[in-house]
């Protein structure tokens, strides 16, 4: 299985600004937290300091220059030792004589509460106290609003981050995006600009490797060319000695011999010639970029082909041409028409029917052909495309060439081929190619 690169990062990076940013937030909040007791044991002291220029006799309330008289801001002044039994609840705590001048924390009527302790001008002691749970929510407040920042902060970072990731992507997306819009008849080197530089090295490993790949396929390429040139004159002159022979005057044994060698001949023939028009679809010469008128190549190619559907008993027709101009060259465009028809008269039984249409579908041409022959399994669709394969099983002899030069001119046109199952669902084929309209 293999992982995304990207939502590997994505994810690692975004795990590590969370646990930092929740190790930041743990030790902003305990050092904030701890900063607001310190603060709040100041302000203990610095009222006592005030209170002790004077003496203090008897308990009594005050509250911290905040925000009101709240119950965060609420103070207890009272002597040590008083056991004078104040009415107002919130002042009704009692301080032991025994505690010494500076901090304390003191437990009473189960409160928990903080005192600072020092004399008064008298020479007697007294306390400033404060509840403790009173003490603790204004420090977790103020720990929280401290951290505040960091809840929009922390979620911010990983947006950028994710998105800064998927930008530091797009080269490679876009590099991904070249290779599979990439002509194999004319193979080019891959982009080098904006591609970072930890990946380069690859690039140019795979330019590399498609320069050596170009330079192989020019060479089988030219090798099949002139192989079938060289072929062409012997099997042309041994043709016309064969034809020549027909006219003697030979025994039936002999008759039947010449005539098993003449349709060797045809066959070997009709080879060479598709393997020079295979070349010249596969070459690397420039190919005409002019409009087509395509009903027009579809018709001559009909035409062409209605000999070869007579001799096999093949009703071929056309049930529908729309006006398609699309835009290449009208040879390649030719030889697809022509060998699409083609290859569907000679695998359609005598008796059977062969239709062609060419429709406007959406800003494309399609061109369909159905035929009522056997058909062609689903997994070897693909298959019928590639130079001399042909599915085991079918009466017809050939060669294999007729789709492969199909897929190879529509690939010089910019267009698709597909195989499918006829529109009715009955036995039979379907072929359509699609191109855009010029």
């Amino acid at each position: 299985m293999n992982h995304s690169l990207r939502k590997r990062l994505s994810l690692w990076l975004s795990a590590a600004i969370v646990l930092m940013s929740a190790t930041t937030a743990g030790v902003t909040f305990w050092m904030n937290y701890r900063d607001a007791n310190d603060l709040q044991d100041t302000q203990l002291q610095q009222i006592a300091a005030a209170l002790a220029t004077q003496p203090v006799r008897a308990p009594r309330e005050r509250f911290l220059p905040r925000d009101g008289e709240d119950a965060e801001t609420h103070l207890v002044i009272r002597p040590l030792g008083s056991s004078d039994i104040d009415p107002n609840p919130r002042i009704d705590v009692m301080l032991p004589p025994s505690l010494a001048p500076g901090l304390h924390d003191l437990e009473a009527s189960e409160v928990h509460w903080r005192v600072f302790v020092r004399n008064d001008v008298d020479g007697r002691a007294f306390g400033v106290a404060q509840r403790q749970h009173l003490r603790d929510e204004v420090a977790r407040d103020n720990a929280v609003a401290a951290l505040a920042p960091m809840f929009v902060l922390v979620p911010l970072l990983l947006l950028i981050v994710n998105l800064l990731l998927r930008q530091g992507f797009v080269p490679l997306v876009a590099l991904s995006g070249e290779v599979d819009e990439g002509d194999v008849r004319h193979l080019k080197p891959l982009r080098t600009d904006r591609i970072p530089g930890e990946v380069l090295p690859l690039v140019h490993a795979v330019n590399r490797l498609l320069t050596r790949v170009g330079g192989l396929l020019e060479q089988q390429r030219r090798l099949v060319a002139d192989a079938a040139h060289e072929l062409r004159t012997p099997i042309a002159a041994a043709r016309v000695q064969a034809d020549n022979l027909a006219h003697a005057d030979l025994t039936p044994d002999a008759r039947e011999r010449l005539e098993s060698l003449q349709r060797g001949l045809a066959r070997n023939s009709e080879l060479v010639d598709q393997l020079l028009r295979l070349a010249r679809v596969q070459g690397d010469a420039p190919h005409a970029d002019q409009p087509i008128a395509l009903d027009a190549l579809t018709r001559s190619a009909i035409e062409e082909t209605l000999a070869l559907a007579e001799s096999y008993k093949i009703d071929l027709g056309c049930i529908r041409l729309d006006r398609a101009q699309v835009r290449g060259d009208s040879l390649h465009a030719f030889a697809l028409i022509r060998n699409a028809i083609d290859n569907a008269v000679r695998y359609t039984p005598p008796g059977g029917w062969v239709d062609v249409s060419l429709v406007i579908d959406e800003g494309d041409a399609l061109l369909a052909i159905e035929d009522t022959g056997p058909g062609i399994p689903s997994d070897l669709r693909e298959r019928v495309f590639e130079p001399f394969f042909r599915v085991l099983g079918t009466q017809q002899s050939g060669n294999g060439l007729g789709l492969a030069i199909v897929r190879s001119a529509a690939d010089a046109l910019g267009g698709r081929v597909e195989l499918t199952t006829r529109l009715d669902g009955q036995p039979g084929l379907r072929f359509v190619y699609r191109q855009k309209l010029a």
